[in-house]
Formats: structure tokens, C-alpha cells, sequence
């Protein structure tokens, strides 16, 4: 979804009912629903980013 530099009310509002209420919309709602869900994961305990952040505090509080 992209708009122009000189673009019309009736080009906005078709853009935004797409979004709100047409299948595009609807696709990247349930994307963006994925994505939350796979970064709740990764920060939660045991989560991949959670590991590596403490990997790396331990690294770092052993090297001092």
C-alpha cells in the first residue's frame, strides 16, 4: 500500500477501508499478530533473546 505526493481524499479513504476491512488488511493484522507473538517468545524466560542477553551480561561481568 502506497500513496503519491499529490493524492486525492477518495484515493485516502479507499486506501484506509482496505486496511481497516479488506483482505490486505486483514493479511497484515494476522502478520503483525505473528510477529508480537514470536517477540513475546523470544524476550520471555528461556526465550532466544533472553539467553543471549544474559550469555552476554555473563561474558561481560566475567571480563572485568
Amino acid at each position: 500500500m502506497e500513496i503519491d505526493n499529490d493524492v486525492k481524499r477518495d484515493a485516502v479513504e479507499e486506501l484506509v477501508r482496505e486496511l481497516m476491512e479488506g483482505e490486505k488488511g486483514k493479511e497484515m493484522k494476522k502478520r503483525a499478530t505473528e510477529w508480537k507473538r514470536k517477540s513475546e517468545e523470544a524476550v520471555a524466560p528461556g526465550g532466544s533473546s533472553y539467553v543471549n542477553l544474559n550469555k552476554m551480561i555473563d561474558e561481560i561481568m566475567h571480563a572485568c
